[in-house]
């Protein structure tokens, strides 16, 4: 497999290359996310990181569980330990939880972001049935983060604005116009409007 390299060690987050065949030449390969087929002499990826998933250890796959930042330590502890349960009750799919650590902290969003490792049994090579439990690994968090209601939406920002002064003809929409009449100015101008029918 080449491509650049990514910083979370996961083929299918990437558009990745697979290589498919190889010969004195060239190099024949497939891109994981499209299933574009190129073909590279081998001078021209000489220096490219090349893995052979075949050979690579279990697949190492990365969850991000996004909360919000009022979460009580109990709350994460219980969402560890129903993660770490839910992969020992499915031991042909995952191997082992091999970390839970917070990524990212940002009390201006109101996010406070974990990111699970878990070591699947198969390795990268086989990536469809990996990707596929990686996608139902992601939901049933998911699905965990909201029964806690400690789910992290986007939608914490809050802009306070104050508005020390308003002046004393501006007004806004009341009841479909935008200036009441008994605001308007005498010499304002009077517009048609044209509605459609």
């Amino acid at each position: 497999c080449t491509g650049a390299p990514d910083n979370t060690g996961d083929p299918g987050y990437h558009d990745t290359w697979i290589v498919e065949d190889i010969n004195l030449f060239t190099t024949t390969l497939r891109m994981s996310r499209s299933n574009e087929v190129s073909t590279v002499n081998n001078g021209s990826i000489a220096n490219t990181r090349i893995v052979n998933h075949g050979r690579s250890q279990n697949a190492l796959v990365n969850i991000s569980l996004p909360m919000r930042i009022d979460a009580t330590p109990d709350q994460v502890q219980v969402v560890e330990t129903v993660l770490k349960q839910h992969v020992q009750d499915n031991p042909r799919v995952w191997a082992s939880l091999v970390s839970f650590t917070i990524t990212t902290v940002d009390p201006a969003k109101g996010l406070i972001e974990y990111k699970a490792r878990v070591q699947h049994v198969k390795s990268w090579q086989d990536l469809t049935p990996i990707l596929q439990a990686r996608g139902n690994l992601a939901k049933f968090c998911n699905e965990i983060l909201m029964k806690l209601d400690i789910h992290y939406d986007g939608s914490a920002t809050q802009n306070d604005v104050y508005i020390k002064e308003l002046p004393d003809q501006q007004q806004f929409f009341r009841e479909g116009a935008l200036f009441p009449e008994e605001t308007l100015p005498s010499d304002a101008p009077e517009f048609d409007c044209i509605q459609d029918e």
